[in-house]
């Protein structure tokens, strides 16, 4: 038995570097569900697929992003936090639109996997405006918790809620001809 609970735990030998590439948020109330592994359940942490009608919306990252879960008592707490540079108006009405909802979310790393969190209720964004000094950037520090029964979970990158358009090289999110914004991965 303890063989087979250790097994999995072990150093890998390939250079593993940090880093969150994109962040994408999906209101809570558009997730319908999880389809892990073999149709386990999330004892495997491997999500093939989420159930939604609406597509993720990707918010701003920088190289500084980052993600911590600590596990505490059978509960995990879970933040993201990210920048988004130059204050402005127009970002403001949104952060803080964005405040009032709850949300799935979920994060692409550089090393390409993604990973999702907030299933149980949706994870709460907060914000900070930062005007920095002379030389330093001004923006938005954002925060996104969550207080969950469940562990951060791997997702399917290659089956996350993509619509297949052609894209421009800088991988943006463009608008398909149905209206609904495309994220396209390279």
């Amino acid at each position: 038995m303890t063989c087979r609970l250790l097994k999995n735990i072990k150093h890998s030998c390939e250079y593993n570097p940090g880093g969150i590439t994109n962040i994408y948020l999906l209101d809570i109330g558009d997730f319908k569900a999880y389809h892990f592994t073999d149709e386990s359940l999330f004892d495997r942490c491997y999500v093939e697929r989420i159930e939604t009608p609406e597509p993720f919306w990707e918010i701003g990252a920088v190289s500084e992003s980052s993600f911590t879960e600590t596990q505490d008592g059978g509960v995990y707490k879970q933040g993201l936090s990210t920048f988004v540079r130059t204050l402005s108006g127009d970002k403001l009405s949104s952060l803080l639109l964005t405040t009032v909802n709850k949300y799935l979310v979920a994060f692409r790393t550089s090393q390409g996997k993604m990973y999702c969190f907030g299933s149980d209720g949706g994870a709460s964004l907060s914000f900070s405006q930062i005007t920095g000094q002379m030389g330093e950037a001004s923006g938005y520090q954002i925060t996104i918790n969550k207080e969950s029964v469940f562990p951060l979970f791997e997702i399917d990158a290659s089956r996350f809620n993509i619509i297949p358009v052609l894209g421009t090289e800088d991988r943006r999110i463009v608008m398909t001809e149905d209206t609904k914004n495309a994220i396209l991965i390279y």
